[in-house]
């Protein structure tokens, strides 16, 4: 990193620096220097590969939130800040023994390396001779996030004044926490006496009434109906735990109209109008408009998801041809559902005049910065539409944050006790089946009728909508000028059961309401292939190298390959297949030029897993072809739902199974041949189960040939079967040398 130049001198000087994949960690950090500021403190917030800068070398006190994200990857907006500080690390040991952290990390245990990002920064950071005057926060997104988030930043102020040798007593910020600065707040005496479930489905017409006024909106959004049971609340008789709630910060300025300004507002394209401000992060590079060239659905009428592939034409992308690999993925920027949006605006009480109306975003406090995303609009025009249909997240889970905020904009006690009850610790169970239930912002806005927030002060809670990635599925030595990939159309069903189904007379109980949802990007993708204007409609994409190794190795490294891809998990498979295929061609081709006899194509072995063979067995024609030639030399298919074609190919029903079944000949690559690992999909549950079939062919294997053991482990001294510890650790020493190579998603 650069050299030091100055000593910040300031004795309350402090920087929040964060990494963020989804804007979790930066909504926290965020938030979290707007009340340092509140408080008094000299603060500054970045986004760690801003490191250069505000000149990370100099700061003295850092307060760090950053998530993880992948196979226990740190995220994109923090990829040059690691570069920078491996190489200090190779450079000066002790380059950071004035530096004084605090670390919170957002995770989920439902993945592999909990929490990865923020335990290596730790350990980095101690080994550059830094010191944490505050215990790691650990917080875990399956459990929920602010079981941690908020205790740890409680703990962080007294910690934070002792460090700065401040007097922790005199607090300079003013009512940051609104009136329940403590996490306590008083229910209002009508939550007693009014605590019916509540259901949108409602007994009585008056309720019926207090719902839809007002908020018929001519778009075909469906509301989601939610079905959560307030009745517990009637026992208590006050809150605790409930999230802070974030200072007012985003001021809307709405400048005089112009005709230019009008005729500007209404492009009716398919990517921001911004889109020429948008800055390159340090994992995908520059932003740029291209055409959907062809597309075709990938599975049968009767598959239970939808698959597309589709070409991408970059061949007009300056200098794209010769970037790019078999292996990486790219951004795409989605706009959220425009329907949704509709409902969203008419919600808040604006027409379509006002929604379309030029605007600039302020500070209201000229101490506090505007959140990243939004600060480009202090210069740059946008509207209010434009802003809730590109630059924010208007579908993403609620958070108790962002409800116990509604909760200060509610006119009728009942609304406001009951969104304080969800953001309670109280209210646990009730917020997990809110997010079980997956309403979006509108949807909460709709069953919480006396709730106004201003659209200021959306700008404050909602997250930044963020690109969705796809892995490229072909090879540019076939063609670099377009991107394939291959996606799932995001629709499901959602099921919300009433809370008083439970009745005892069965002719009472009333049946399941049934809602349709979609995601954000794959059904707007599916609309532009299926659109007339197919090759004109741009949208707006940046190439994602992957940084992580995972590449096909060259022709000269003769160890065998294994790849795992289950459904559109094998889609950057098939791009290796290609470059190996290419390679392969031209190296037979060097040679008959030579008289001399061409190569043999290096070992490769491919697991894939559909449900069916007949409906979603993606991109059959090109893995058969493969194998046939020989690029590809063994293929295994799994089918998790078809029972006849397993019956039939003496296939297994999922790839660790497969992978299972022949466990013998796996070993035997990997510990004598020394085979690389590619696994691609799924990091929930897929990539679990293999990697716990991989740590059990170890041990299987190790059990028939104890001798390799102590190859496998130099500290072992006497042949022994592998532990499944050992076999684990094994493979994460493998990961280590990328050697386990994995690319997943959530």
């Amino acid at each position: 990193m650069p050299e030091a130049q100055s000593d910040k001198t300031d004795p309350l000087q402090v920087s929040f620096l964060y990494a963020s994949q989804t804007g979790n960690a930066e909504s926290i950090s965020y938030t979290t220097y707007e009340e340092a500021v509140k408080r008094g403190y000299n603060a500054e917030w970045h986004v760690l590969n801003d490191y250069k800068k505000f000149n990370f070398d100099e700061l003295r006190t850092v307060v760090f939130v950053v998530s993880t994200t992948g196979d226990g990857d740190p995220p994109d907006n923090s990829a040059r800040f690691w570069r920078a500080l491996k190489k200090t690390s190779r450079d000066d040991g002790a380059a950071y023994a004035h530096l004084r952290y605090a670390i919170l990390g957002l995770g989920d245990t439902n993945y592999s390396n909990f929490c990865n990002t923020a335990r290596r920064l730790d350990k980095q950071l101690g080994e550059l001779g830094a010191t944490s005057f505050y215990p790691t926060g650990l917080a875990d997104d399956g459990t929920g996030l602010e079981e941690v988030v908020e205790p740890w930043i409680e703990g962080l102020w007294p910690a934070l004044a002792k460090e700065l040798n401040q007097d922790s007593t005199s607090d300079n910020a003013p009512d940051v926490m609104s009136r329940d600065a403590k996490g306590t707040a008083e229910l209002a005496d009508s939550a007693v006496d009014a605590l019916a479930a509540l259901s949108i489905d409602k007994k009585d017409k008056e309720n019926d009434d207090l719902v839809t006024e007002g908020l018929a909106v001519q778009s075909a959004y469906e509301f989601l109906p939610l079905g959560l049971d307030f009745r517990p609340m009637a026992t208590i008789k006050a809150i605790t735990g409930a999230p802070r709630v974030p200072a007012a910060v985003c001021a809307i300025h709405w400048p005089e109209e112009t005709e230019e300004e009008e005729h500007a507002q209404t492009d009716g394209k398919e990517y921001p109008p911004w889109h020429a401000e948008i800055e390159a992060d340090a994992q995908a590079q520059t932003p740029f408009l291209a055409p959907i060239k062809a597309a075709q659905q990938a599975t049968g009428d009767k598959a239970l998801k939808r698959t597309l592939v589709v070409d991408l034409d970059v061949s007009a992308a300056d200098n794209i041809q010769d970037e790019w690999q078999a292996g990486d993925s790219f951004n795409v920027y989605a706009r959220n559902d425009p329907q949704m949006v509709s409902a969203l605006l008419q919600r808040l009480g604006l027409n379509v005049n006002e929604a379309q109306r030029s605007i600039f975003i302020r500070s209201s406090d000229e101490k506090i910065q505007l959140p990243a995303h939004l600060r480009r609009f202090s210069s740059v025009a946008t509207t209010v539409r434009a802003l809730f249909d590109w630059a924010l997240d208007i579908t993403s889970l609620p958070r108790k944050q962002l409800l116990r905020a509604l909760a200060d904009h509610c006119s009728e006690p009942i609304d406001r006790d009951r969104m304080l009850y969800l953001s309670s610790r109280q209210g646990a169970a009730i917020f997990d089946e809110l997010r079980r239930q997956g309403p979006a912002l509108v949807d909460i806005l709709h069953a919480f009728p006396s709730c106004a927030p201003p659209v200021d002060r959306l700008l404050d809670l909602l997250q930044p909508l963020a690109p969705r990635s796809y892995s490229i599925c072909n090879a540019p030595q076939r063609d670099s000028g377009v991107w394939r990939f291959a996606f799932n159309v995001v629709e499901y069903e959602l099921e919300v059961v009433d809370p008083f189904s439970d009745n005892e007379d069965i002719s009472k109980q009333r049946s399941p309401m049934r809602v349709n949802r979609r995601g954000v990007c794959t059904p707007w993708l599916e609309r532009l292939c299926k659109a007339e204007s197919v090759g004109s409609d741009l949208i707006l994409v940046s190439l994602r190298p992957n940084l992580n190794g995972f590449r096909l190795p060259p022709p000269s490294d003769t160890r065998p390959v294994i790849m795992v891809g289950p459904g559109t998990g094998v889609a950057p498979f098939v791009g290796f297949l290609q470059q190996r295929a290419a390679e392969l061609e031209a190296a037979l081709a060097a040679a008959e030029e030579d008289n001399i006899q061409g190569p043999s194509a290096p070992s490769t072995w491919l697991f894939f897993g559909c449900r069916s063979s007949a409906e979603d067995y993606l991109f059959k024609s090109d893995l058969e072809h493969h194998h046939s030639s020989g690029v590809l030399s063994r293929l295994s298919v799994c089918f998790s739902r078809d029972a006849a074609a397993r019956e039939q190919l003496g296939t297994q029903r999922y790839v660790q199974d497969a992978m299972l079944f022949r466990e013998d000949e796996i070993g035997d690559l990997l510990v004598t041949k020394g085979a690389m690992i590619f696994v691609c999909g799924d990091a929930k549950g897929m990539a679990k189960d293999v990697n716990a079939a991989l740590a059990d062919i170890l041990c299987s294997y190790s059990s028939a040939h104890p001798n390799c053991v102590t190859h496998l482990i130099p500290e072992i001294t006497e042949p022994a079967p592998l532990t499944k510890v050992q076999a684990l650790q094994v493979l994460a020493k493998w990961a280590a040398e990328r050697r386990y190579v994995r690319d997943l998603w959530a």
